[in-house]
């Protein structure tokens, strides 16, 4: 790429030319890009060289630090309950939504996509190291479904995700349980042979715009115990502009990043990335556009399992290259005050070689496997008075191919048609709202090379309808309380689309759902500001994978499938607030009161045993001066139990640790440009804490300390 050199001849212009803006308007984040180490050093000393010339620090009594991370929020189409919002979520379920803002990323200071969403409310993300190396748990549980600028992303995403830069996102919305029907489709698209059933929450990626014409660049590198030193740079670079006559306008900008963290054979989970993205729209009118490109491509290490008998695994798995490009579009038309139209477009091309070695011997083998998405997103939002209706559709297309198109069951071709309605009707002057809505998905097989028993499906046939119910009511009891809840009925149906088939030969059944949230919200004072959350999922026929496999005519394996009732029951507290005009925290803890599968008429709870019975999250945020720091923790209890596509391992030791990550970092002013020094920490107690068993323990790397230099303007 030649994006880096480009744009540091262009911001070097911009220094001679641009006179210093007011810093209390500029925003303080991003990290990463794709410019070397030394393009890096060339900028940073041409920042010094415009500067004064005895490089005295510049006064920064201006530089204004926001309290409040969501009071930076200036784009209608990010507030929740914006009609002009792509992924508009009802009143009902906004108390279990929550939205991560740049300026949280910047504040957790997370190793990647799957480390920031680990410290999210509610959530556990668990890493095995393997094909399908991270795997969320929302609630207890649960299937969740990724959306990146209008494209919904395929059953890969967890491998195309652990390489996108947090300098390239605006902000994350985590909807958990509860969700609005108009998102996305309710069952899984592209292959599925994991026995996923309905949705049950969403995780939406919205990329950066610039605000004005801006810039930023980073370097940073960081150690870990015992591992090589990582580092990483980015470089972005955006502007916008408007008509002298009007208020149309639009914007344009530009990212690159890499980031290189190695790893010793011994431990063997090291990872790279190169990667770029370019943002670009305009409104016209009514009218408005976004488009965005992302390409990235890096290599990614299965990590080493370490038995319970302390004896590493000699299985070497790879990827090498791992690519992903991404292209999208969301185009709106506002017809009027009370009448608009969204529609998206999206095409995600995942490509992986898988490496099969291992360290005891010279075995080589390699895989190669192709993934191709497409995504088409039509809706159109209708007010009538109090009224809103919502109606729209979406239609998304995968195919997979494996290193043998004849044989491999990753070749596929799978169509998801489907379409929702809904209707929200506000009372008494908003004071009580009341919702509800239906969406119904099908699932079409055009082609499977599948091997496996289970004949519902065929090739060229309609799989059995998904269709779900949702409903929601909000009252705003007084300007301190206001309580809502959610009622979600759903209806997988079909028992999967490839390869679930059970030993005894008993056919499966579809999974069904009813899911019920119950949230009081209170805004007692600005620093003061709790929400309890009572929540019921009940699941029937939920698939899980057992340990006995059988191998197809072509050499593939198959993992035989179990199913059972599962009973997930439990509180949510979440604490946020503002203390005084320099320090804020956020504070979640959620609870398991049952977590229980029914096999055969015999119940077993499996809190602490499958699950974690209590999982804290904590976040308190201070500036002074020119300084902020930042410290975040998590505390997970213990669990004994790891089910996998291998098997179930039993009596083994995982989470049950408390980690804590912390930084500061102070602003310097040279000219245009505020120089931000950044030290950090992750996991300072130094917990080498695991979270799944499968070919042993995958520990975390414990202590990271590490720096970094960004210079924005």
């Amino acid at each position: 790429m030649y994006i880096g050199r480009y744009i540091v001849l262009y911001i070097t212009d911009k220094i001679n030319k641009r006179r210093r803006k007011k810093m209390n308007t500029k925003e303080m984040s991003t990290k990463n890009t794709l410019i070397s180490p030394l393009v890096a050093a060339l900028l940073f000393s041409t920042i010094a060289l415009q500067a004064n010339e005895t490089s005295v620090y510049k006064d920064l009594d201006t530089i204004e630090v926001k309290a409040d991370s969501n009071s930076t929020k200036t784009r209608d189409d990010l507030k929740l309950d914006s009609v002009t919002n792509l992924y508009r979520v009802e009143k009902t379920a906004q108390a279990g939504t929550q939205v991560i803002t740049k300026e949280d990323i910047d504040a957790y200071a997370p190793k990647d996509f799957f480390d920031l969403l680990d410290k999210a409310i509610g959530v556990d993300a668990t890493y095995q190291g393997r094909k399908h190396p991270y795997f969320l748990n929302i609630r207890g549980g649960g299937n969740i479904t990724y959306i990146l600028d209008g494209v919904i992303l395929p059953s890969s995403a967890d491998r195309i995700l652990q390489k996108i830069p947090m300098s390239a996102i605006e902000e994350i919305q985590v909807v958990r349980g509860s969700t609005a029907l108009s998102l996305a489709p309710s069952i899984g698209i592209g292959a599925s042979n994991s026995g996923s059933g309905i949705n049950t929450g969403f995780v939406i990626i919205r990329t950066k715009q610039p605000k004005s014409t801006e810039g930023s660049i980073s370097t940073y590198v960081e150690k870990a115990n015992s591992q090589p030193t990582a580092n990483g740079q980015d470089i972005y670079l955006g502007t916008r502009f408007t008509s002298k006559n009007s208020s149309d306008g639009g914007y344009m900008s530009a990212m690159a990043s890499r980031y290189n963290r190695p790893s010793k054979d011994t431990w063997f989970d090291g990872s790279d990335a190169d990667a770029g993205m370019i943002n670009g729209g305009f409104n016209i009118g009514r009218f408005n556009l976004n488009l965005m490109g992302y390409k990235d491509t890096g290599s990614f290490e299965m990590q080493r399992g370490v038995t319970v008998a302390g004896v590493l695994d000699n299985s070497k798995w790879y990827y090498d290259p791992l690519k992903t490009s991404i292209y999208s579009a969301d185009m709106s038309m506002k017809w009027n005050e009370n009448q608009i139209t969204l529609f998206s477009i999206g095409k995600v091309n995942y490509q992986q070689t898988e490496i099969n070695e291992n360290f005891a011997n010279t075995s080589h083998a390699e895989k190669h496997y192709e993934e191709n998405t497409r995504t088409y997103s039509l809706r159109h939002n209708a007010t009538f008075g109090n009224t809103l209706i919502q109606l729209g559709g979406q239609f998304t297309n995968s195919k997979g191919f494996g290193p043998n198109l004849s044989k491999s069951y990753n070749r596929f071709d799978t169509d998801v048609k489907g379409w929702s309605a809904s209707v929200e009707q506000k009372l008494f002057d908003g004071k009580v709202i009341l919702d509800a809505g239906y969406r119904r998905d099908i699932k079409h097989i055009n082609y499977s090379s599948t091997k496996a028993t289970n004949n519902d499906a065929n090739n060229d046939v309609d799989m059995a309808p998904a269709s779900i119910i949702a409903a929601g009511a909000l009252w705003h009891i007084n300007d301190m309380f206001t309580l809502s809840g959610r009622y979600f009925k759903g209806d997988e149906g079909t028992s999967g689309d490839f390869d679930l088939a059970t030993q005894s030969g008993d056919p499966l059944h579809a999974e069904k759902q009813d899911r019920i949230e119950i949230a009081l919200e209170a805004s007692v004072s600005p620093y003061f500001k709790p929400t309890v959350t009572w929540f019921d999922v009940d699941i029937k026929n939920q698939k899980t994978a057992t340990d006995a496999t059988y191998t197809d005519s072509d050499g593939n394996i198959y993992y035989y499938y179990t199913e059972s009732d599962s009973h997930r029951r439990g509180m949510e507290l979440t604490l946020k607030g503002n203390i005084g005009t320099n320090t804020n925290y956020k504070f979640g803890w959620t609870h398991m009161f049952d977590n229980s599968n029914t096999v055969g008429g015999v119940t077993t709870d499996t809190v602490g045993v499958e699950t974690p019975a209590n999982s804290f999250t904590a976040l308190l945020s201070h500036s002074w001066d020119n300084y902020r720091a930042n410290i975040s923790a998590k505390r997970i209890d213990e669990w004994n139990q790891s089910t996998s596509a291998m098997g179930v391992a039993y009596n083994v030791n995982l989470g049950g640790y408390t980690r804590i990550d912390a930084n500061i970092e102070r602003d310097f002013a040279f000219n245009d440009f505020i120089v931000t020094g950044k030290l950090y920490g992750r996991n300072l107690g130094n917990d080498q804490y695991a979270t799944r068993y499968t070919t042993g323990y995958y520990y975390d790397r414990g202590r990271t300390l590490g720096f970094e230099l960004r210079a924005e303007f």
